[in-house]
């Protein structure tokens, strides 16, 4: 079974990033992760390629940071690519319960938001992470790095009510505040703080008695009626809104 954490997220208007300062974004998530897998640890991921011998071909990170040739590679890829860039890397891990997997697209010109798709293999009826607790965690530190405007952890067997808006999965983050009275659905309600302790959003999970599944009609269950609240109350924005 795989987990997914999805991301969107805006850059400032008076600072354009370059692929340097995304890069610099990725490691920082990629060390969170190292400390619960050493199978996600900053020496195991490589740039993706058409073939098996080209995805071992170029190592990310070393213990500066990118490695230049994986570096250069990247600034070619991302030339004469007009509506929005993108790399993908993966942790050389054929085995599905062992993969892990980050698309990153970045530099819109179509008017929509950034965004990060991080894929999780693990064993059947289990998260790679462990308990919600440290999923929730390593969510509220992917919050910190890039303040997303949403953000979900879910798997790809789960289908949320409305196709056009955000599911609520395992975790849903929003930028905003929310109570137990907003969301009486939710199991727990985790408030995201920045480094001068100001609430940023809050995370709402629907699980916390195990691992969240798609083909669990009590978590299905559970999932739908948050989506359903938060679309009450005008809380759940669509895609197109971003």
């Amino acid at each position: 079974m795989s987990h997914e954490l999805h991301l969107h997220f805006r850059t400032s208007a008076d600072r354009r990033l370059d692929i340097e300062d995304h890069l610099a974004m990725v490691r920082r998530l990629i060390q969170i992760l190292g400390a619960e897998d050493a199978l996600l640890g900053e020496s195991a991921w490589y740039l993706s390629g058409d073939t098996k011998d080209d995805s071992y071909r170029y190592q990310l990170f070393g213990e500066q940071g990118p490695i230049a040739a994986a570096l250069a590679v990247l600034k070619r890829e991302q030339e004469g690519k007009e509506v929005v860039k993108s790399f993908v890397i993966w942790n050389g891990q054929l085995e599905n319960e062992k993969g892990a997997s980050i698309a990153y697209y970045f530099d819109r010109t179509d008017g929509s938001p950034s965004g990060l798709r991080l894929t999780l293999g693990a064993k059947p009826s289990a998260s790679r992470l462990g308990t919600w607790t440290t999923v929730a965690r390593v969510l509220s530190e992917a919050v910190k790095i890039w303040q997303p405007v949403v953000a979900t952890i879910d798997t790809r067997n789960y289908n949320g009510v409305f196709l056009d808006r955000p599911r609520a999965g395992w975790m849903l983050y929003l930028p905003t505040i929310l109570t137990s009275q907003h969301v009486p659905e939710a199991r727990a309600l985790v408030s995201v703080l920045d480094e001068n302790n100001k609430q940023l959003g809050t995370i709402v999970v629907s699980v916390v008695d195990g691992t969240f599944s798609g083909s669990d009609p009590d978590h299905v269950s559970v999932a739908n009626a948050i989506e359903v609240r938060l679309v009450d109350q005008y809380l759940l924005p669509r895609y197109v809104d971003l």
